[in-house]
């Protein structure tokens, strides 16, 4: 009961929260988890794998915790290991909001990201939320054919802090725009990209949460790691078609 209440009052939320900016009327709830329960669902696959430079980590299933209502990504410079998920189904359109609660650790990221293919080749495509740990910066890409297309967000220039709370998050991907927004603190959905982007590859959402190896361009994004843990945080995930 508590869940399907839950699920209820998350899309209730985004249907009252000015989202129409980017959405028509007739998107519909197509997928929704709030991490009540144990362990993931199988709609989730955990990562075990190393994804070379310019990640410092190995994804491991132990660094995936779930426990009152939330999803923990964990990382550790003691371990070596770090996390990530993604779901088994493929996407094409629609929004894809989180409500989640970044590291805040230098020399991470915490994501929230769309992808297929092989990186930096032309079967890449992806479209990212991606939080550069205790900067502030909400790094916003997308990549077609391999090539990408960044820019970076100061979120406590806009008076948000990304690490005092969990907060929404969101991509809109439509058949020639992509659209990122911020729930601010008064609960008011906020723009802060648009692109012209046609995109129409089918991507899996991901989500992880891991450290630079240090070394080349590393060193610039996510920047220096000094072995602390650390973990991000997600209370939902929301897909609307």
């Amino acid at each position: 009961m508590k869940n399907l209440a839950r699920k209820l009052i998350g899309g209730c939320l985004l249907a009252l929260a000015g989202f129409t900016t980017t959405l028509n009327a007739q998107t519909t709830q197509v997928f929704f988890d709030d991490f009540y329960g144990r362990a993931l669902s199988s709609a989730w696959q955990i990562a075990t794998w190393v994804n070379g430079p310019p990640f410092g980590c190995t994804f491991s299933s132990q660094d995936v915790h779930v426990s009152k209502s939330q999803l923990s990504l964990s990382f550790s410079g003691n371990s070596g290991k770090c996390a990530e998920v993604r779901t088994t189904k493929y996407w094409q359109y629609g929004a894809f909001v989180v409500d989640m609660k970044p590291s805040a650790v230098p020399g991470t990221v915490s994501s929230f990201f769309l992808y297929d293919g092989v990186a930096a080749t032309a079967s890449h495509y992806e479209i990212d939320i991606e939080f550069v740990g205790g900067s502030g910066l909400l790094h916003t890409n997308y990549w077609t054919a391999g090539q990408q297309h960044p820019q970076d967000i100061d979120l406590r220039a806009m008076g948000i802090d990304p690490y005092k709370t969990s907060r929404r998050y969101s991509v809109s991907w439509q058949a020639d725009v992509i659209v990122w927004h911020v729930m601010n603190d008064a609960g008011q959905w906020v723009e802060v990209r648009r692109a012209a982007a046609a995109i129409s590859a089918p991507m899996r959402l991901m989500m992880n949460a891991w450290y630079g190896d240090n070394i080349g361009t590393a060193l610039l994004f996510p920047g220096y790691y000094v072995g602390q843990q650390g973990a991000a945080q997600y209370d939902s995930v929301w897909i609307g078609q």
